[in-house]
């Protein structure tokens, strides 16, 4: 894919379990500022794009990948696509990427879990 096809990040944030149905236009974000307790984590992105494309959740404990999730963007130029991926976390050091569908790092959280 050439990169100007790739999704522009609009909002991307890790997040205690998510508030808010599937359906729901309602997505509220509990940030998770500072280290984070054991548990159910979400990552929480919005992407614009002007065509349908998939990108990638990177979840790594460490340098282990723990959890990769595809996930599918509809075409949203205007205010973006929303979808997000969860994961239960325990001690340690921690980080999320986002990938685009050609493996280009597109954002990344690292976080620790105490």
């Amino acid at each position: 894919a050439a990169a100007g096809a790739r999704p522009s990040v609009a909002e991307a944030q890790l997040c205690r379990d998510r508030q808010g149905g599937r359906g729901s236009s309602e997505w509220r974000c509990d940030p998770v500022g500072g280290p984070a307790a054991p548990g159910r984590l979400v990552f929480y992105t919005r992407l614009k794009s002007p065509r349908d494309t998939k990108v990638q959740h990177r979840w790594y404990q460490g340098n282990r990948l723990r959890q990769s999730v595809d996930l599918t963007i509809r075409a949203n130029p205007g205010s973006g696509y929303r979808t997000f991926s969860r994961n239960t976390v325990s001690s340690g050091e921690w980080r999320v990427e986002l990938r685009s569908q050609d493996g280009a790092l597109l954002h990344e959280e690292r976080f620790t879990v105490r």
